[in-house]
C-alpha cells in the first residue's frame, strides 16, 4: 500500500512540475512574440505588436479569393468593402501583392496570382492588428526536385493556391505544344505569347491546353544549351488564360527552372526552401518570404 501511495505521489509531482514547466515556457512566448488573431505567430513586423480578439477593421474584401479581370486602358482593382472613413495603415505579407497601405486597395493586374495572402489593417491611433486571409486567383508551379532517372518529369500547374485541388483545364499530350500549331482550348491557353516570347521558344515544353511542363523533353532539347552543369538556371515567364473567375484576362507566372546532375548536389539551403515552401503550402498557410518564383529543379539522378 505505502509503495503505490509514494508511487503515485511521485507520479502526480511529475505531472505538476510538466504543468509548470509548459505554462511558465508559453507565458515566456506570450511575451515575447506578437500574434495575430489566427494564431500566427509573427515576429517580423513591428506593426504586429497588439492584436485584439475580435477585430471588426480586418480587411474585407467581399471574398477570399480574388480575381484580375479583363481592363482595357488601365489595371483591374479591389477595394475593401469595409473600413471607409477609417484611418490607419494596411500591409501585406508575403511580397507579390500590390497594396495601396492608405486606401487597402489592391490592383490586381500587378499582383503575384496564384499566391495566398494576409492582408493587415492598423486603426490610426492603435497597435491593434486585424489581420485577415485572401487569395489572388491564379496559376503557380510547386517548388519541387524533378529526378530524371526517377520517371518524375511532369511539372503540373496548381490552382488558386490549392495543391489538392483538381486541374480546371483539359489533360493533353505530349503533342500539345506551339510547335505543333497548338495554343489551347476555350478553357485554358498557356504560352499564346508573341513569338520570341514564348516559354517554349526557350526550350521550355509548356502544353499549351494543360500547362503542364515536361521537364525532360526540356532537358532534351537543349533548355540549358548543351553543356549544361550544376546550378544553371532559367527565370521563364509563362503567360497563360483561364477561362474562370478572372474571364480570360492575360496572367503570367515566371518560374525558375535549375539544373543538377544528382539530387545530392543540390545545396542544402536549396532543399530546405522548397521543404519549407511545401509545408506551408501543403497545410493551407502562406508562404512566407518570397513565394514567386516558384523553384523546379531538374535532376538527372535521384542518388
Amino acid at each position: 500500500m505505502k509503495s503505490k501511495l509514494c508511487t503515485s505521489l511521485t507520479l502526480l509531482t511529475f505531472v505538476l512540475l510538466f504543468v509548470f514547466v509548459a505554462c511558465n515556457k508559453a507565458g515566456k512566448q506570450n511575451d515575447n512574440e506578437a500574434k495575430t488573431e489566427e494564431g500566427e505567430v509573427i515576429n517580423s513586423n513591428p506593426l504586429l505588436a497588439n492584436t485584439p480578439i475580435s477585430c471588426p477593421n480586418a480587411p474585407n474584401y467581399g471574398d477570399t479569393i480574388l480575381f484580375t479581370k479583363p481592363k482595357s486602358g488601365g489595371d483591374f482593382f479591389a477595394d475593401p468593402i469595409n473600413n471607409q472613413g477609417v484611418q490607419g495603415t494596411y500591409l501585406s505579407w508575403p511580397e507579390g501583392l500590390k497594396l495601396n497601405r492608405n486606401t487597402g486597395s489592391i490592383n490586381l493586374s500587378q499582383s503575384e496570382t496564384g499566391v495566398r495572402y494576409k492582408v493587415a489593417f492598423v486603426k490610426q491611433g492603435t497597435t491593434d492588428t486585424c489581420v485577415a486571409q485572401l487569395i489572388i486567383g491564379g496559376m503557380t508551379y510547386l517548388d519541387k526536385i524533378y529526378a530524371i532517372d526517377q520517371n518524375d518529369t511532369l511539372a503540373k500547374p496548381i490552382f488558386n493556391a490549392d495543391p489538392f485541388g483538381p486541374s480546371i483545364c483539359d489533360a493533353s499530350d505530349d503533342s500539345d505544344y506551339p510547335d505543333n500549331g497548338n495554343s489551347g482550348n476555350n478553357r485554358c491557353e498557356f504560352d499564346d505569347a508573341a513569338p520570341g516570347s514564348k516559354a517554349n521558344d526557350q526550350k521550355l515544353r509548356v502544353r499549351t491546353r494543360s500547362g503542364i511542363i515536361n521537364l525532360k523533353k526540356s532537358l532534351a532539347d537543349g533548355i540549358f544549351g548543351p553543356n549544361v552543369k550544376n546550378g544553371d538556371f532559367k527565370l521563364i515567364p509563362i503567360q497563360y488564360q483561364l477561362n474562370d473567375g478572372s474571364s480570360k484576362a492575360v496572367q503570367s507566372v515566371t518560374v525558375k527552372v535549375m539544373y543538377y546532375d544528382k539530387v545530392s548536389n543540390i545545396p542544402t539551403i536549396l532543399q530546405q526552401e522548397i521543404s519549407g515552401k511545401n509545408l506551408s503550402m501543403f497545410s493551407y498557410q502562406i508562404v512566407n518570404g518570397r513565394p514567386r518564383p516558384p523553384l523546379i529543379i531538374i535532376a538527372g539522378l535521384s542518388r
